[in-house]
């Protein structure tokens, strides 16, 4: 995820501290510490909570706010190109057009967002997929229905570039995430947890758990960093590829050894890889991959086949298309939800069709 502090850090839960800068807030907000990967075993973690109670049903109906969005940049983002749209942004909301807000900690943009979509504003998330995922879970975990945009501008950007199709343009991004067009679109919601784009167990979540290790280092932005994170996991801990039982909707599954399982809701992950190349965010589905464990060399001749969404007949791969995803393992493992490192024993993942709106389309478009 994009943070504006190594994880690793112990973050104080004191009294916030709110300055105002031009026409953006900078905020001390209670943070929790958020557990990452390591070479720890995953039964050592703990899975992180959302701010507030998941709603068992979330609100259905939008009128568009008269009160000024709410623009939440993750200054880390991109390794600070999030921060330099800042005078961009801030011109943008001259004259009361909305509120410029920066994060300083794991979650900062979850609990922003939550506070804002309460209040009845729309909310901009400025980063990468890891912020535009806290953001989302602060607007889902609300009790009203407000409009997302993005600007992206992170490591990979898969929800924004292949999911919503947004412009990689930060001017265009910036206006369509400003007054752009809605879309219903839909979200997972795994073990009291939402996920914007995909949910994933196996090589792919140790994966995930390798890149949060790399990122920062030289050349680990994007496919690098995906490919470094994937070169290691498949060379030095291929091993730890885990035992599952996968049951799509009520049928039931069988134990077996799995290099992983992808469940999607957009056709990419790690930086524009196409595990679920036929994934459409608004059919109220899931595309899920699933690839039983292969040997090391046939797994790393995989790999790239993968990345261009040519896997597909291959005898380890499955392509499966349900509402319900069942994973269970025979101890704790890690799972990733947009990039985002967990652990549990079992995930049970639900389609929430079209539960966010975001604004994907220019207006004029």
């Amino acid at each position: 995820m994009d943070l504006t502090a190594s994880p690793a850090e112990n973050y104080s839960a004191d009294t916030s501290r709110v300055y105002t800068e031009g026409n953006s807030l900078a905020l001390d907000i209670p943070r929790a510490v958020i557990p990452v990967s390591g070479r720890k075993g995953a039964d050592q973690m703990s899975e992180p909570q959302p701010p507030a109670a998941v709603p068992s049903a979330l609100p259905t109906s939008y009128q568009p706010s008269k009160l000024p969005p709410l623009v939440i940049l993750n200054p880390a983002g991109g390794r600070g190109r999030a921060l330099r749209l800042r005078p961009m942004i801030e011109q943008a909301l001259t004259g009361g057009h909305g509120e410029l807000v920066l994060t300083n900690g794991p979650r900062a943009a979850e609990k922003l967002a939550y506070e804002a979509a309460e209040a009845g504003r729309d909310v901009v998330a400025v980063g990468g997929d890891g912020t535009v995922a806290e953001v989302g879970n602060g607007i889902l975990s609300s009790s009203r229905r407000v409009a997302l945009g993005i600007v992206p501008c992170g490591n990979g950007n898969d929800y924004a570039y292949e999911t919503l199709k947004l412009s990689k343009d930060p001017a265009v991004a910036l206006e369509t995430a400003l007054s752009g067009l809605t879309s219903a679109i839909d979200v997972g919601r795994v073990n009291e947890r939402y996920f914007l784009n995909s949910l994933g167990v196996g090589i792919d979540a140790n994966i995930a758990a390798a890149a949060e290790e790399l990122k920062g280092k030289p050349l680990m932005s994007g496919q690098m960093l995906y490919w470094g994170a994937s070169l290691r996991e498949i060379l030095f801990h291929y091993h730890k590829c885990p035992e599952l039982v996968v049951s799509f909707d009520d049928t039931p599954g069988e134990s077996r050894l799995f290099a992983l399982a992808a469940v999607s809701i957009g056709p990419t992950y790690g930086g524009g890889f196409y595990i679920n190349p036929e994934a459409d965010p608004c059919d109220g589905f899931f595309d899920v991959c699933t690839i039983w464990k292969p040997s090391r060399a046939r797994a790393l001749r995989l790999l790239p086949m993968i990345e261009k969404g040519r896997h597909q007949g291959q005898p380890e791969v499955t392509f499966r298309r349900a509402q319900t995803i069942a994973l269970k393992a025979t101890k704790p493992i890690y799972a990733h939800l947009d990039g985002e490192v967990i652990t549990a024993p079992a995930f049970l993942a639900k389609i929430v069709p079209g539960a966010l709106l975001v604004r994907r389309q220019p207006a004029g478009g």
